[in-house]
């Protein structure tokens, strides 16, 4: 017999999400639209509790009689529906068979094709004006973005392979991914994080795919299957940078003074761009940042550096006017070219086409309105602050990836490390 269940798409969402209806048998499982969704603060996930698996009988959401029959409406269909197909086939349906018979009994059009591009259409159809469960914030237009371009780069891939649209998703294995990885790599003569970024996205589709109940090849799924990265070669200024650009005498330009300081801002705050165009007097207690990071939503709490304090001071105790993010690029370039620590060349490369490409460049053209927060991370985690207490302010959700994000090379690690306290001591005379 099957069992039925109620539950949320994402139960920590800080916003409405979508009410999953989730049909096993054998070893089969299907994940079925409800049509609902609820914040999870109605929702009751408690086993033994009135309305289990249902909304809460509560004032603040008044229309739960109405919401609870309408899954109990479906649960009723979906149970008929099992039964119906059993009777007239003498066997047990199929996944896409009940999913199937069930658009037909609840009078729906066909949910969602089988197939990868068709599924990938609906799924970014589907996600337009949907927020991020971890901030309640709508999904930012990169990820958008990033998904068109994915499903229409697996189109182009499928037509000059010849391999037809409709793939499905059992098709997919470690062949179709390499021949993907290629197309990228070598027609389209992609960067290697470029391709690793659309790989991702495919990944991030094919799990979507198996949560809703699709059955997917498990070859693609394997550990076999890497997504190919490459360190990217960002700079991040040092203290002694920072502090000649802080000294910079820019009162005959204003704005490349303003920008210089909503930079220097940037270095010792971690902040984003979009966070730091927001920084107002409002966010600041004594001695002390206190602001919600649009990315995360997750409240943050910032020291005031002596940069920082003495920049709002120069703007009567607030920040400087906001520039938009592609002038505040141009002109901190501008400005770092001014300062004669930055017109060092630094070695730097990409790998397109599967070709690795070097070229020396003075320092001060790779500098842009991110390095900012590298700077701040990195230039914390130089001076031994552990890593986890950076990440408090940074955002970044394992060590690993924090590691990653740093640009330390190897003599600032050996300096670091002659720094301390057992390279530092004095030697003990032998007895």
């Amino acid at each position: 017999m099957p069992k039925f269940n109620f539950n949320l798409r994402n139960a920590s969402a800080k916003a409405e999400t979508p009410v999953n209806f989730v049909i096993r048998w054998g070893a089969r499982r299907l994940v079925y639209p409800s049509g609902e969704a609820i914040h999870p603060r109605y929702w009751c996930d408690t086993p033994g509790q009135r309305n289990y698996q249902r909304a809460k009988e509560t004032r603040a959401f008044p229309e739960h009689p109405e919401f609870n029959e309408r899954l109990n409406s479906l649960l009723t269909t979906a149970k008929a529906t099992f039964r119906n197909y059993v009777t007239d086939n003498g066997r047990e349906p199929e996944v896409d068979e009940l999913r199937d018979a069930l658009n037909d009994a609840l009078g729906r059009k066909e949910q969602r094709r089988a197939d990868l591009l068709g599924f990938i259409a609906e799924f970014i159809e589907r996600s337009q004006g949907n927020v991020n469960p971890r901030t309640g914030k709508p999904l930012h237009a990169t990820y958008h973005g990033r998904n068109r371009i994915t499903h229409r780069l697996l189109k182009d891939y499928l037509a000059a392979s010849r391999r037809g649209a409709r793939v499905p998703f059992t098709a997919l294995d470690g062949a179709f991914v390499e021949g993907f990885t290629k197309y990228l790599t070598t027609t389209r003569g992609l960067a290697t994080n470029t391709v690793g970024k659309y790989l991702r996205a495919l990944r991030m589709f094919v799990n979507a795919a198996a949560e809703e109940g699709h059955e997917i090849n498990s070859k693609f799924r394997s550990r076999a299957i890497t997504i190919p990265e490459e360190r990217s070669d960002k700079v991040y200024l040092t203290e002694d940078e920072l502090n000649d650009l802080f000294h910079l005498d820019l009162t005959a330009t204003p704005r490349l003074d303003r920008a210089r300081d909503l930079f220097l801002v940037g270095t010792w705050t971690g902040l984003r761009f979009g966070d730091l165009t927001t920084l107002s007097a409002d966010h600041i207690e004594g001695d002390r940042i206190r602001i919600r990071p649009g990315k995360t939503g997750k409240p943050v709490v910032i020291p005031l550096h002596p940069v920082v304090r003495a920049v709002l001071a120069k703007y009567g105790g607030t920040m400087p006017p906001a520039i938009s993010n592609q002038k505040l690029n141009d002109y901190v370039k501008e400005v770092a070219a001014l300062v004669p620590s930055l017109s060092h060349r630094v070695s730097v490369g990409i790998t397109k086409a599967g070709i690795r490409r070097d070229t020396a460049r003075p320092k001060w053209e790779l500098i842009t309105t991110h390095t900012a927060r590298r700077s701040f991370a990195s230039n914390l985690y130089r001076r031994g602050i552990p890593a986890q207490t950076i990440m408090a302010i940074t955002g970044h959700r394992t060590e690993g990836a924090f590691l990653r994000y740093l640009r330390l090379d190897g003599e600032q690690h050996a300096d670091m490390i002659a720094a301390s306290d057992l390279f530092t001591m004095p030697v003990m005379k032998a007895v």
